[in-house]
């Protein structure tokens, strides 16, 4: 017996592929506690992805800020965000966004929640509103004894549009995720700009290229997990293609609720209507989780900057620096990663620019970083786009003891800088060090046409362009303010030693992510 709650379970109850990093599991044991006591008992493997989800770092931060489950139909996945939900809501006080491809998934998920909520005279005593109609349930309570003051759910279907108006969201779930677009994520994503600790889940059955023309961007986040990327939870329950189709075995395999959700009988039924080529692909992929997964594009190389030129700025030496510093910022639109360039001019006549960190971060973190280079520079200025999600440090600079201006560019002062920077690139008028994160960011580098006819760097490439975008910001901070800057010649913050192992020749400065001290940042 797997468990007594469940005594006819027969499913593997772990995943078939999963990446998952170790945190604290506090908040997940509340929460499945909170949810037994309203009358909802999970099985093992839900309760394995509920630890995951709500595990926290020292810092009491998410550990996995992402979070993704693929797994076959009718197991019960949608139990597990629905449980997540309930605790956000209860103890945590979140606003939560809960998306599904379909209409149906989304309300029949707020009648699950309003069905747990109403069980209980001391949950459902907390509502103040409870609304299911024209394509949007909502869920709204008041903070009991301890509790945050107020939360909030709304349940309803993917658009462009999705999110806009919410100006701060806790906890987005992309339910029926096999048909999510770059646009929906687009629209959702800035949502969450301004909470302190953001989280994302993603939740799916196996994608199906013939029949899900979307599923590129579930694609993509599956690729993350299986490549264990830091932050991310991922978990895939699947049958691999050399257990047979029709054996019990592999059915148990699969599906993780076998047993208790699925059985034999049900299986066999469905087995025998789907004898079409396309049925028995569709039998894989909804039952046994075998995803015909598209297959992403090769990344762009060199397609917008020429390699040569670009190599050809290069030094291996250290520049002697003259005037002042300015500081480009930028995010990547995952939020995942953060990104801080200087760029300053040299007796050679030439514009030195270079990446000094490049490494997640939390909010205070950056704004402490940027006050001890500002500290140490004097600046001229420090740039970022003004629609990057970098702009959330904004008003933390502005804060009295802090006192920072992040000069925010326009989209128009943006395309020109773009334009700027390619041209110098091009005429061999910067310098820059041999750092991998900027060569790949240059290496895949792509245009985003603007309705004008200028362009701007892509950020929806291949490429992680954050490095490119921040010496970006940062060459044309010190155009745009150095005239106005008046401090005394800024000398490098550090020396550094030439390294042979540089791949183009000579010597190229290294340093470790996980020892940056912004006190001497690469410059």
């Amino acid at each position: 017996m797997i468990c007594e709650e469940f005594p006819t379970l027969e499913g593997r109850q772990e995943p078939h592929e999963e990446s998952i990093f170790p945190g604290d599991l506090t908040h997940a044991g509340k929460a499945i506690e909170l949810a037994r006591r309203a009358g909802a008992i999970s099985m093992p493997w839900q309760k394995r992805a509920q630890n995951a989800i709500l595990s926290t770092t020292p810092a009491g931060r998410w550990t996995h800020s992402d979070c993704c489950l693929i797994i076959p139909r009718q197991n019960g996945k949608s139990e597990i965000l629905i449980l997540r939900c309930l605790y956000g809501l209860f103890k945590l006080g979140e606003t939560i966004l809960y998306t599904a491809q379909r209409w149906k998934t989304a309300r029949d998920g707020w009648k699950r929640l309003m069905s747990i909520i109403k069980s209980r005279s001391w949950l459902s005593k907390r509502v103040t509103r409870a609304t299911c109609s024209q394509g949007e349930g909502v869920i709204e309570i008041n903070g009991g004894a301890g509790e945050p003051n107020g939360a909030s759910i709304s349940f309803g279907t993917r658009s462009n549009d999705t999110g806009r108006g919410l100006t701060k969201v806790d906890l987005i779930i992309y339910d029926e995720a096999y048909n999510l677009t770059d646009g929906e994520i687009s629209a959702m994503s800035f949502t969450q700009m301004a909470a302190d600790n953001p989280q994302t889940i993603y939740a799916s059955s196996a994608v199906n290229k013939d029949e899900h023309p979307n599923g590129a961007v579930l694609a993509a986040v599956r690729i993350r997990g299986l490549s264990r990327e830091p932050d991310l939870y991922f978990a895939e329950y699947m049958a691999p293609e050399g257990m047979p189709h029709d054996s019990e075995e592999t059915w148990k395999y699969a599906n993780p609720s076998y047993g208790v959700v699925q059985t034999a009988g049900k299986i066999r039924k469905i087995m025998r209507g789907l004898s079409t080529p396309a049925g028995r692909k569709g039998f894989g992929v909804e039952a046994l989780g075998r995803g015909d997964w598209p297959v992403a594009d090769a990344a762009p190389q060199w397609s917008v900057i020429n390699e040569d030129d670009w190599n050809g700025l290069k030094v291996y030496e250290k520049p002697e620096f003259v005037g002042p510093k300015a500081i480009g910022v930028d995010r990547t639109m995952d939020r995942a990663l953060w990104c801080i360039a200087a760029a300053q001019r040299t007796t050679e006549g030439r514009i030195h620019v270079e990446v000094g960190y490049f490494r997640p971060s939390t909010q205070a973190g950056m704004v402490s970083n940027l006050a001890n280079l500002v500290g140490i520079w004097d600046p001229c200025a420090t740039g970022t786009d003004g629609k990057s999600p970098s702009t959330v440090l904004e008003p933390l600079l502005a804060a009295p003891g802090t006192d920072i201006e992040l000069s925010k560019s326009n989209t128009g002062q943006i395309a020109v800088a773009c334009t700027g920077m390619l041209d110098d690139i091009e005429s061999g008028v910067l310098s820059l060090a041999d750092q991998p994160a900027l060569n790949a960011s240059a290496e895949g580098a792509v245009k985003r046409e603007l309705p004008g006819g200028d362009w701007v760097w892509s950020k929806r490439g291949e490429a992680q362009i954050a490095p490119l975008n921040a010496i970006t910001h940062a060459r044309w901070a010190l155009l745009t303010f150095e005239s106005r800057w008046s401090g005394p010649p800024v000398a490098p913050a550090w020396d550094r030693e030439a390294q042979p192992d540089n791949r183009f020749g000579g010597g190229a400065w290294h340093t470790n992510p996980n020892d940056f001290d912004a006190l001497a940042v690469g410059f």
